[in-house]
């Protein structure tokens, strides 16, 4: 049962100033939604990345619990990173709590700054965050896990922001006001910046003209200009007015729900009220109980697990009922998002193929296996018939399995439901594919599938496709039918462009060009006829020039192509491109 209810408008001002505001309540233009920072666009302009580091990429994209493990895609992106800015900067922030609470952590600075550096300079567009917020969260973050910000940067950064005596949050925002002040302050002032002087003269007055009436009545905005007192000193004279205003937000926040927003709220008043000299009443350790959610932290309206910066603050606080997280599975460059949780086992086949090509699965093989057994084996028990999703997943897993050992292989080949026709249509081509793939090794499968296949291979071809060639190669190998691999090479060779290069549409195309030469096996270098196509440079490919020219890392799938395509085991670049 809640102590009381949140005050009717309190709740959506305080979430208006307050970091929560970019978690919880989303209000107020953040110059993110629709209106990207200067530069912030992904990719643009990028330089052109260093050959990758195989083995780095590999450590940095790795994803643990100390238990179990898997990989996401683009740790080596500093535009569109696989890790979360919030989670990160929080978990990292209440790891550095006195206490216990870094236990399993295992962030290395060097690695969070090769894609934080984006966020401290306010460009981190895929955060979702105003840029004041990411500088905020990224400085925040490098200086919990024991890294150097760079000053000149974040000055920079927050200089684009200030509007005269106050800063805002973003490009998009319409007003700069006291919660994106006291922010661009305490970075500020944390980092021994120099606050210009029209911020102090402004900040002085609107302390001085706000009465306790008003900061009782609207805390969101008594509170951050409490913060900004704080980290720039207040007169003598003006001791007894800042006590008032501290006590008098207190009373307006003390009957509140203890929810992220109340408690970010109260923390950050408590902090800026110590700094002042300001005693207030003692907080009320009981303030969190019947608001633990039971993995011991307090969450946003609706969750079922803790969120970090609401926990962070209710560990501040002195909550008694609310425990520590647990580390909780990260790379040792952050936290990932949960889109990179969700492709986890996409990205986990092509990182695999990686790892065989580079000699380096050792590291990670058992975590991977318990993996395989404990979630996706579990997940994917479904019988046939299987969507495209599903048949995609059961291909990724058992690449991943066939590459992790014989054990394994034979674990996912009895556990797996069957590889089914049920429900394809002979014209469905992807899950023709797809389904040809999952059958390999399969007998049962190959009995199942290879009628379907061979009826839908009797269906003329039409326009035909790379896709349609591609399963007509699989059944091929499967159904030992080398009528329908001459085919699939007729139907490719309409889409060559050049040896090993094919079009998805007019122009040459990455993709295509892939699934052409995995058909076709030419004798060409494939690698150098890509590069003269302009699809790659560099060690880097992507789908077509123009994105090559935006791209800033290499994806996992692209570089196991690569790997295979050097040494001419064009066999091997497929499915691990799909």
């Amino acid at each position: 049962m809640t102590r009381s209810r949140t005050r009717r408008g309190t709740g959506p001002l305080l979430a208006c100033w307050t970091a929560a505001a970019v978690l919880a309540a989303g209000c107020g233009p953040s110059g993110t939604d629709g209106v990207p920072a200067p530069g912030g666009t992904p990719g643009a302009g990028a330089a052109a990345p260093a050959r990758v580091d195989v083995p780095e990429l590999l450590r940095d994209s790795w994803v643990t619990d100390g238990r179990r493990g898997w990989f996401v895609e683009g740790a080596g992106s500093a535009s569109r990173p696989p890790f979360s800015l919030y989670e990160t900067a929080w978990r990292l922030r209440t790891a550095a709590l006195p206490g216990r609470h870094g236990e399993g952590v295992h962030v290395r600075p060097v690695r969070l700054r090769r894609w934080i550096r984006t966020a401290e300079a306010g460009r981190l567009d895929s955060s979702g965050l105003p840029p004041v917020a990411q500088t905020d969260l990224a400085v925040q973050a490098l200086r919990a896990a024991g890294g150097s910000v760079d000053r000149a940067r974040v000055a920079r950064a927050l200089e684009s922001l200030r509007d005269g005596g106050d800063y805002r949050t973003g490009p998009g925002a319409h007003t700069a006001g006291p919660g994106g002040t006291a922010t661009a302050v305490r970075v500020l002032t944390l980092l021994d910046l120099t606050v210009p002087e029209p911020v102090v003269t402004a900040h002085r007055r609107a302390l001085r003209e706000l009465t306790a009436g008003e900061a009782a009545a609207d805390p969101g905005r008594a509170v951050p200009l409490l913060e900004t007192a704080a980290a720039l000193g207040v007169p003598d004279t003006g001791r007894d007015h800042v006590a008032a205003l501290a006590r008098a937000a207190l009373r307006a926040l003390t009957p509140l729900d203890a929810d992220p927003v109340r408690l970010a709220a109260e923390g950050t008043l408590r902090d800026a009220a110590r700094r002042l000299g300001v005693r207030l009443p003692r907080f009320d350790p009981r303030t969190c109980d019947g608001q633990v959610l039971p993995d011991g932290g307090i969450g946003l309206p609706g969750a079922g697990h803790g969120d970090p910066q609401a926990t962070y603050w209710a560990l501040r606080l002195g909550c008694t009922a609310v425990r520590a997280p647990a580390a909780g599975a990260h790379s040792r460059a952050g936290w990932p998002t949960q889109g990179a949780r969700e492709s986890a086992l996409s990205t986990s086949a092509a990182a695999v193929a990686v790892a065989v090509a580079a000699g380096r699965t050792a590291e990670f093989a058992v975590p991977l296996t318990r993996q395989v057994h404990e979630v996706w084996l579990p997940r994917l028990d479904d019988p046939a018939p299987y969507g495209t999703a599903e048949l995609a997943d059961r291909v990724n897993l058992r690449q991943i399995a066939g590459a992790l050992g014989a054990d394994l292989a034979r674990d996912v080949q009895r556990r797996l439901p069957a590889p089914s026709p049920r429900g394809i249509r002979p014209d469905d081509d992807a899950r023709l594919l797809l389904a040809a793939l999952d059958a390999r090794g399969s007998a049962p499968g190959r009995a199942a599938l290879c009628p379907v296949l061979r009826t839908a291979a009797a269906r003329g071809d039409g326009g035909g496709s790379l896709v349609r060639a591609a399963w007509l190669t699989a059944a091929a190998d499967l159904c030992d039918l080398p009528r329908l691999r001459d085919r699939a090479r007729e139907l490719a060779g309409r889409a060559r462009l050049d040896e090993a290069v094919y079009r998805a549409g007019d122009g040459p195309s990455f993709e295509a060009s892939v699934l052409g030469t995995w058909v076709e096996r030419p004798r060409a270098d494939a690698v150098t006829a890509w590069t003269e196509a302009g699809l790659c440079a560099a060690g880097r490919c992507a789908e077509t020039p123009d994105a090559l020219a935006a791209a800033d890392h290499t994806p996992l799938r692209t570089l196991a192509v690569l790997l295979a395509a050097r040494k001419g085991a064009y066999e091997a670049l497929f499915p691990v491109s799909f």
